[in-house]
């Protein structure tokens, strides 16, 4: 079976990455110089954009991406990328009066980037779209991944502190870009799961099992159906468990077991308390502290119930059932979802 990722047999000249890294260690200085004003930022973005549009043409030809991947260009992206996006999470007058769409035009260029680096085959991208790969398939995609930067796990921390008003398609892209970490190479995929990470995954999810949610996007908050951003949470979870599982202990950061113990705390989240929550963010609302919550919250955090539950199933997807059914099992797996029944309510 043929790769589904289209691919071009040109190879990278020699001049491309020496010249990529001055252009992108040129703009990064000068963005992040008090010389570089903010009303001056948005230029600087679109003057970026095309180059990174450059390098994710460039990755369509796989055998380039792990050359690519070890330039220190990669880490100058990061930075310009962590700089726009600590822009845009920000709430002032300045923000609100300036023109974002160009530093959130190059955010989305610069992950799509990543993505194509880290995942060269588009695996969670495929996963997303329900289709399951199987090891036969992996083992023929004979092109490795690009080693992944160590920049990424505190940039990926770092975007979701203090979030709040960041747009909710950039916080779904960069969950698009761990999912696609951990699904495109073990070895990348164990760097990325880490204590972190998993924090930064799990705080996303308690803050969907609370109907939190952002007012200035186009999403149905009214909807019963959990957000966008919850259903790939759940997805990067399941590939983490399936990673996780297929690693030896020596090189985990991370053990299925606490990734269990927390997912199942957030499975039986107490209804009471959540509405407790609930009228506390709404007292705060008025001091604009909190998102706005939708009519149908009760229903949204059942769905997400339900579709937690899919993806314990979905973890059973993978080569070694019998020793990640003894981790549940030692997790205390039926005593939390005999609970979970036990709370639950039957109109």
């Amino acid at each position: 079976m043929q790769s589904r990722v289209p691919s071009f047999k040109l190879p990278l000249p020699e001049e491309v990455p020496p010249v990529l890294t001055l252009l992108q260690t040129t703009s990064c200085r000068f963005s992040t110089t008090s010389c570089c004003s903010a009303s001056r930022q948005p230029l600087m973005a679109w003057m970026i954009k095309p180059s990174v549009k450059s390098l994710i043409i460039i990755c369509r030809n796989l055998s380039n991406v792990e050359e690519i991947g070890t330039c220190s260009y990669i880490n100058h992206i990061i930075t310009m990328t962590t700089l726009y996006i600590q822009q845009l999470k920000s709430k002032t007058k300045e923000k609100e009066m300036a023109d974002q769409s160009q530093a959130e035009e190059f955010v989305r260029h610069a992950l799509a980037f990543c993505e194509s680096l880290y995942d060269p085959y588009h695996n969670w991208r495929h996963r997303t779209c329900g289709e399951q790969l199987g090891t036969v398939e992996r083992s023929r995609q004979k092109y490795k991944a690009a080693p992944l930067t160590v920049e990424f796990v505190p940039f990926f921390y770092q975007c979701f502190q203090e979030s709040e008003h960041l747009k909710e398609s950039l916080k779904c892209c960069l969950l698009h870009l761990f999912g696609a970490i951990v699904a495109g190479d073990q070895r990348n995929a164990l760097l990325a799961i880490s204590p972190a990470t998993m924090e930064v995954l799990m705080r996303v999810l308690a803050d969907c099992s609370m109907g939190s949610c952002s007012s200035d996007e186009g999403e149905d908050w009214d909807s019963e159906a959990p957000d966008r951003k919850a259903l790939l949470t759940l997805g990067c979870l399941r590939e983490v468990v399936q990673r996780l599982l297929a690693s030896s202990s020596d090189q985990r950061q991370v053990e299925i077991a606490s990734v269990l113990e927390n997912y199942f705390k957030l499975l039986n989240s107490d209804p009471a308390a959540v509405v407790a929550s609930r009228q506390q963010q709404q007292q705060q609302q008025a001091k604009g502290r909190v998102p706005t919550l939708g009519r149908h919250w009760e229903s949204r955090f059942v769905a997400l119930q339900v579709h937690m539950l899919d993806t314990i199933r979905d973890m059973f997807l993978c080569s070694d059932r019998p020793v990640l059914q003894a981790i549940f099992l030692n997790s205390n797996c039926f005593e939390h979802l005999t609970r979970l029944l036990q709370n639950s309510k039957f109109f």
